[in-house]
């Protein structure tokens, strides 16, 4: 298989899953590739020269890590020793943030939001649809906020992430074009949650992800559905409703019936 800078990490994994190895020994940020829920998430968007700039590497030590694996690079005259593309904008910030203004740029803070176990979601969202071309918006968070790049970046925003430190990480988007409103798809029906349950009695299994800080409690929901029998259910107890779940959950063809029972109390009932 030959790799180009617009090769998708999903194609390489499926072509050879020994991959995987080899690209988390470029840089720790590739890590993440290690779990299947994140990577199942990200591997399908995100090109070789996407994860260059992520992991502030070069494209061409993706190159080196995997020509050992059987890959080949395309179209690599040995007359110019700049034929395997340099990506150089891929090293730098893009040129949005070099260009950036305060002016235009609107920050949203949502750690003391998910301090207190609330889903900033549909307030992040909401400043999303009201961006113009002109215009970033900076979430300010203490982890990368994956499930909302993996939401909005599909539909026309690029993004840059500055891990400032342990508990510091700043996520910058900004819209590529005048676009739509950006609509989100939701897994929930409006089936009695406690006959769907009943439904499920005998193939039901349990989870509980009350205790658990963000990421974890989507990381571990999805993890839990990767091997659900396909007539069966996942019952999840949880502190809300998590709202950056509902569009994984509709993209992977499952349902949610959601039941709230106290102010930190929800039953999530996933199913097919």
């Amino acid at each position: 298989m030959e790799l180009s800078a617009t090769t998708r990490i999903s194609t390489i994994l499926r072509e050879n899953p020994a991959a995987i190895e080899a690209i988390v020994s470029i840089n720790k940020h590739f890590e993440k590739l290690r779990n299947p829920v994140l990577r199942k998430v990200l591997a399908s968007r995100v090109t070789i020269a996407d994860a260059a700039r992520i992991g502030k590497c070069r494209v061409e030590d993706f190159y080196e890590k995997l020509q050992p694996l059987g890959f080949s690079v395309a179209s690599t005259p040995t007359h110019n020793k700049r034929a395997i593309p340099m990506e150089t904008d891929v090293l730098e910030r893009p040129a949005f943030m070099e260009n950036l203004k305060a002016t235009d740029t609107i920050v949203l803070d949502v750690r003391e939001t998910i301090a207190k176990g609330d889903d900033p979601f549909l307030q992040i969202m909401d400043v999303v649809n009201k961006l113009s071309p002109e215009q970033v918006l900076c979430i300010v968070n203490t982890f990368e906020p994956i499930p909302l790049i993996a939401i909005v970046r599909p539909k026309g925003f690029e993004y840059y992430t500055e891990t400032l430190g342990p508990n510091l990480v700043k996520t910058y988007f900004k819209r590529q074009g005048v676009g739509e409103k950006l609509e989100v798809a939701d897994s929930r029906t409006e089936e009695n949650f406690d006959e769907v349950l009943a439904s499920y009695s005998d193939t039901l299994q349990h989870i509980d992800v009350r205790q658990m800080e963000m990421p974890q409690p989507m990381v571990s929901i999805l993890n839990a559905l990767e091997t659900l029998p396909k007539d069966g259910a996942l019952y999840v107890h949880h502190r809300k409703v998590p709202q950056f779940l509902l569009p994984q959950l509709a993209e992977r063809g499952f349902k949610v019936s959601i039941k709230e029972v106290g102010p930190n109390e929800v039953y999530l009932l996933i199913y097919r």
